[in-house]
């Protein structure tokens, strides 16, 4: 095996804990030496809302605020990986650079994520601007190269300017962005949905897009990130 990241040959080993599930997972295509450089999200105390890495019980502080604006939303975020340098860096070469086969980084962990899930997945849309800029959303890109199934059902209405360059209070502030695709609401009524995008910075994107799922008849939204 090379490593997808750093370009390091590594002899890949099978667990057999993969071998006895009988499932498709495709081998890790991260060396030892990137892998050790994720911090992982999946173990530790985290806040059961946004996967934040949380000690205390209950939601964290920013969970909690949530809550006020959306009480009846049912909080329910996994995230792979703490946001750190690492991921920094691949998200500029993948997303901000456009080296398109990035997106197969983690798919390794995003089969072991999905190959049980009935659930109806519907990754995060970019806008016009930054599809014609970039050429792909970043978060479909991940997804098929998992081998995993979803559905465009929304659509990115919104002004193209990127989250990144807003700080903590221009993105709590920004308008809806997204709508409901034309002829994807019966496939979103009644649906138990799980929303994916590639980083959990606020929630702000997250909460416009499961508003505007739960609105349209979904029947419950759950959220899934690489990092947070």
């Amino acid at each position: 095996m090379i490593c997808l990241w750093c370009g390091k040959t590594q002899k890949e080993v099978i667990q057999l804990a993969e071998l006895l599930s009988f499932t498709k997972i495709n081998p890790s295509i991260k060396c030892d030496s990137c892998s050790n450089k994720l911090v992982s999200l999946c173990n530790g105390p985290t806040c059961k809302g946004c996967s934040r890495y949380w000690s205390e019980k209950g939601l964290c502080p920013d969970c909690q605020k949530w809550k006020i604006e959306y009480p009846d939303y049912p909080f329910k975020h996994t995230a792979l990986y703490q946001y750190n340098e690492f991921i920094k860096e691949w998200i500029e070469a993948y997303k901000y650079t456009g080296d398109y086969r990035l997106g197969e980084l983690f798919t390794k962990e995003i089969q072991y994520f999905f190959y049980k899930q009935k659930k109806v997945v519907i990754p995060i849309p970019i806008s016009d601007k930054s599809k014609q800029l970039r050429g792909f959303n970043q978060v479909e890109g991940m997804l098929t190269f998992s081998g995993v199934k979803y559905i465009r059902a929304l659509t990115h209405c919104g002004t193209g300017e990127k989250q990144s360059s807003k700080n903590r209070k221009m993105r709590m502030l920004s308008p809806q962005p997204f709508r409901i695709d034309k002829g994807c609401e019966a496939k979103i009524k009644e649906k138990e949905i799980i929303l994916v995008d590639d980083i959990y910075t606020t929630g702000r994107t997250f909460f416009h897009a499961a508003e505007c799922l739960l609105e349209n008849g979904a029947k419950t939204v759950e959220t899934f990130s690489i990092s947070r």
